[in-house]
């Protein structure tokens, strides 16, 4: 992780660094997002550091023929509980590591950057109890859906 580390996630340093380092986290979201595809900056905005801790992964999927990886975590919406997949397109299958997520209980933060080279995105996620899952991507999809069987 580049900005919010596990120490930072774990509740670490004291409040005036804990907001320090998010602070300087945000302000690199509004540095990358006039360049970045429309649902890189949504998910930045949704995200921000910390709004994802402590959701649950729901599934995970590699097409390694579309170049695409699939994550679903489950979210709480004003309508109640929910599915967010995030769909990552434009991968290298082989740098995905398709089992960064067993035994994982929940994300603990995440940050998304521009990759090394320019041409691509980085979504760092940091795991709980341990490890980090790192993906580099052209573009991502996101869809938010409901249980099945959840009255509308």
């Amino acid at each position: 992780m580049r900005f919010l580390n596990r120490k930072w996630a774990e509740g670490g340093y004291d409040d005036d660094t804990t907001h320090l380092y998010l602070g300087v986290y945000l302000r690199h979201l509004e540095d990358i997002a006039p360049d970045a595809p429309q649902n890189v900056r949504v998910l930045g905005a949704v995200s921000q550091g910390h709004n994802l801790a402590g959701t649950e992964v729901a599934a995970t999927r590699l097409d390694r023929d579309a170049k695409v990886f699939h994550l679903v975590i489950t979210v709480r919406t004003i309508e109640g509980d929910g599915f967010m997949e995030i769909r990552y397109e434009g991968i290298d299958p082989d740098a995905v590591d398709e089992h960064a997520f067993d035994g994982v209980d929940y994300l603990l933060t995440d940050e998304l950057d521009i990759a090394p080279g320019g041409e691509l995105y980085e979504h760092r996620i940091l795991l709980s109890p341990d490890g980090e899952f790192v993906i580099r991507f052209k573009d991502l999809q996101l869809k938010l859906s409901r249980p099945e069987g959840d009255e509308e």
